[in-house]
């Protein structure tokens, strides 16, 4: 029976006005006696619940599986009635089941943060890196001639293809081949000049 319509069945209390009673039925399993006890401890359990920052839905599956430890006790010997209202033992439980759930839900919580935080420490590094990298390149392509400067960077830094290159004359080479010969000439003039930098910064 769902929780929320235990109350359209009148007073499920209605033969279990002692607490012996109620013990004597729920030790029976009578289902009139289980929906009895867990209509009397909702109202604590919920609240027990929201105190630990959980929904109800999930006071409600508190309360469900709280009540099946309780049955579990009872048929097993672990609870022996002592006059006691059956339903102090279950709101502990439910209560022992809230702080469980709420610290697993703070722990998920507080992984993904680090995750995150991690992730986004990492996206840092890698831009930092990147940014880096582009900065040096744009101080090497400095030292350079314009034309050779303008055929590095439109390809390994603005990314475009050769073809994209030729149809929009960016530079005065027409043909693929002439514009790959001369970014290759580049190349090998702009890694000469890295080696040198490279050497007068170690010494």
């Amino acid at each position: 029976m769902s929780v929320r319509s235990w109350f359209s069945v009148g007073n499920p209390c209605k033969q279990f006005k002692q607490h012996a009673d109620l013990f004597a039925g729920l030790q029976a399993q009578d289902e009139r006696a289980i929906v009895c006890l867990q209509t009397k401890a909702l109202p604590m359990v919920l609240k027990q619940v929201r105190a630990f920052g959980l929904t109800r839905e999930q006071g409600e599956e508190i309360l469900n599986r709280s009540t099946l430890v309780f049955l579990q006790k009872i048929e097993s010997g672990g609870y022996q009635f002592q006059g006691n209202a059956p339903t102090s033992y279950l709101t502990e439980v439910a209560k022992r089941m809230a702080m469980a759930q709420s610290r697993k839900t703070s722990k998920h919580q507080h992984q993904a943060l680090e995750d995150a935080h991690i992730d986004h420490m990492a996206d840092y590094a890698e831009n930092e890196r990147k940014q880096a990298a582009a900065d040096m390149v744009r101080q090497l392509l400095g030292k350079l001639n314009d034309a050779c400067a303008q055929v590095i960077r439109l390809h390994h830094i603005d990314g475009y293809s050769d073809d994209e290159v030729i149809k929009n004359k960016m530079t005065p080479y027409s043909t693929k081949n002439s514009l790959k010969m001369k970014r290759s000439s580049c190349m090998k003039k702009l890694i000469k000049i890295a080696q040198q930098w490279q050497t007068s910064t170690t010494t």
